[in-house]
C-alpha cells in the first residue's frame, strides 16, 4: 500500500516561503505536452493476416508535421498529446492506415476526455465563466456542446412500462419551452422541447410511440388541450393531474372572490388566512379566519370547499376518495357563491384524473410534477447565473445539460 507523504514545516516563515514559491509556480506554469509514441500493431486489423509498411515518402530536409490535441486539464493548465501521424498499409489487403492515440477523433482540436471536461465545466455555470476557468473562448465552449451534445436521452432503453411527467418552463416572457422527464422505472429528464405547442409535444409523443416505448401513465397539469392529445396517442395510459396544480387553481379562485367581496364591501380582506393551509395557520390568523366567517359567509363557504379538496388529493382509498369527491361536487353546485358552480365543473371532467392520483398513492406511487419543477427551479437558477439567453438552441442545450444527472450526461452521442 502507498501511503501519503508528509513534510514537517518548522515555524511560520518556512510555510510562507513554500506557499509563496507555489503561487509563483502556479503563475508561470504552461500547458504540458505529452508526446505519444504510435506503435503499428503486428497484423492488419482488417484481414488479420497481411504486416503494415510505411506508405508515403516524406521530402528531403522537411520535418512530418506535429500534431497536438487537448486531452484533460488538471490545476489550470491543458495536457496535450502530441504525435507524429504515420501512415501504414497492408501487404495483404493493400489497406491504408494512419495511426493515432486512442479516443482521438481525426482532425479534431479535443479527445474524448477533453470535450467531457469542457461538458462538465459547462454543466453547472455560465459558458462564459466556464471559458475562463478552461482558458477557451467562450465561442469555443459553445461549439463543443452544439457539435457532441444532443437535446435528449433515449427514453426506450428498458422494456418495462414508464411514467412520463410534462411541464412548460419560460424561455423568455411568455415564451415557453416543454420539459419532459420520466419517473418510472428511475427519474431522469428526457427532453426539453423547443416550444409547448401541441403539434411539437405530439411530434414527440408519437416518435415514443413508433420506438416502442410502453407509456404507463403520464403526469401533466391542469391542460386540457395536453390530456387530449395524450388520450388520442396513448389511450391506454393513466392521466395524473399534478396535485400542486389543483390546490393552486383552488386558491386562484378563493382569491378572486375575496377581491370581489372586498371591492363590494370597501373593506380590507387579509389573504393568507384563506390561502395558508388550515393546520399552517397562526393563531392571529385563525382569528382573522373566524371574523370572515363571520361576515363573509359566502366566502368562508369557498375556503371550506378547497380545504375539503386537499383532504381528497391526500387520500390513499379510492372508495373514500370517490365518495368524498361526489359529495365535494355536490356542495360546489349548491354553493351561494356561483365560482362554486363553475369550480365544480372544471372538478367534474378532471375527476378520473384526481382519481388516478389517488389510486396510484394506495399502491404505494405518488406521482407529481415534483421531480420536473425541482429541475425548473434549477433551470431558472442557471439562466440567472447565465444573464439569460437570446438563442434558444443554447438555452436548451445548457438547461439540460444542468438538469442531466452526472452519470446522464450525453456526452459524444454521436
Amino acid at each position: 500500500m502507498n501511503k501519503n507523504s508528509t513534510i514537517t514545516l518548522k515555524g511560520q516563515e518556512n510555510f510562507d516561503k513554500i506557499l509563496q514559491s507555489i503561487l509563483g509556480e502556479q503563475q508561470e506554469r504552461k500547458d504540458i505536452v505529452l508526446r505519444v509514441t504510435l506503435d503499428p500493431p503486428a497484423l492488419c486489423p482488417a484481414c488479420n493476416k497481411g504486416k503494415l509498411h510505411k506508405h508515403g515518402i516524406l521530402k528531403k530536409n522537411r520535418k512530418p508535421r506535429e500534431r497536438k490535441i487537448r486531452h484533460a486539464f488538471l490545476y489550470g493548465r491543458w495536457i496535450f498529446l502530441s504525435w507524429v501521424p504515420v501512415r501504414y498499409k497492408c501487404y495483404h489487403c493493400h489497406k491504408t492506415y494512419t495511426l493515432r492515440p486512442p479516443d482521438t477523433i481525426p482532425w479534431a482540436r479535443f479527445t474524448k476526455l477533453g470535450v467531457q471536461t469542457v461538458v462538465y465545466y459547462a454543466q453547472r455555470m455560465s459558458f462564459t465563466y466556464a471559458a475562463q476557468i478552461l482558458n477557451l473562448t467562450p465561442s469555443r465552449v459553445i461549439k463543443l456542446l452544439d457539435k457532441y451534445i444532443q437535446f435528449g436521452l433515449p427514453a426506450d432503453d428498458t422494456q418495462e412500462p414508464i411514467v412520463l411527467t410534462l411541464d412548460e418552463l419560460s424561455f423568455s416572457g411568455n415564451d415557453f419551452v416543454c420539459v419532459v422527464g420520466r419517473l418510472e422505472p428511475d427519474k431522469r429528464p428526457l427532453t426539453i422541447l423547443g416550444d409547448d405547442r401541441k403539434a411539437t409535444i405530439k411530434a414527440y409523443l408519437e416518435g415514443l410511440k413508433k420506438a416502442g416505448v410502453k407509456v404507463e401513465a403520464v403526469v401533466i397539469d391542469m391542460k386540457d388541450s395536453w390530456r387530449k392529445l395524450i388520450k388520442a396517442i396513448f389511450p391506454s395510459a393513466r392521466i395524473i393531474v399534478d396535485p400542486f396544480h389543483v390546490i393552486q387553481d383552488a386558491n386562484r379562485r378563493l382569491n378572486e372572490a375575496r377581491k370581489i367581496e372586498q371591492e363590494a364591501s370597501k373593506e380590507n380582506i387579509p389573504r393568507l388566512p384563506l390561502l395558508k393551509a388550515k393546520e399552517k395557520l397562526t393563531p392571529r390568523q385563525q382569528q382573522q379566519l373566524e371574523e370572515i366567517k363571520n361576515k363573509y359567509p359566502s366566502l368562508y363557504e369557498l375556503y371550506q370547499l378547497k380545504e375539503d379538496l386537499r383532504q381528497i388529493i391526500k387520500m390513499d382509498r379510492v372508495e373514500e376518495a370517490e365518495i368524498a369527491l361526489s359529495r365535494w361536487l355536490i356542495n360546489a353546485e349548491c354553493a351561494e357563491n356561483v365560482e362554486g358552480r363553475v369550480w365544480a365543473r372544471t372538478i367534474k371532467s378532471w375527476r378520473s384524473e384526481i382519481l388516478n392520483l389517488v389510486r396510484y398513492t394506495q399502491q404505494g406511487r405518488r406521482y407529481t410534477n415534483g421531480y420536473i419543477e425541482g429541475k425548473n427551479t434549477l433551470s431558472k437558477m442557471l439562466k440567472r447565473l447565465s444573464f439569460g439567453f437570446r438563442n434558444r438552441n443554447h438555452f436548451i442545450k445548457k438547461i439540460f445539460l444542468g438538469c442531466c444527472p452526472q452519470n446522464l450526461i450525453p456526452q459524444l452521442l454521436t
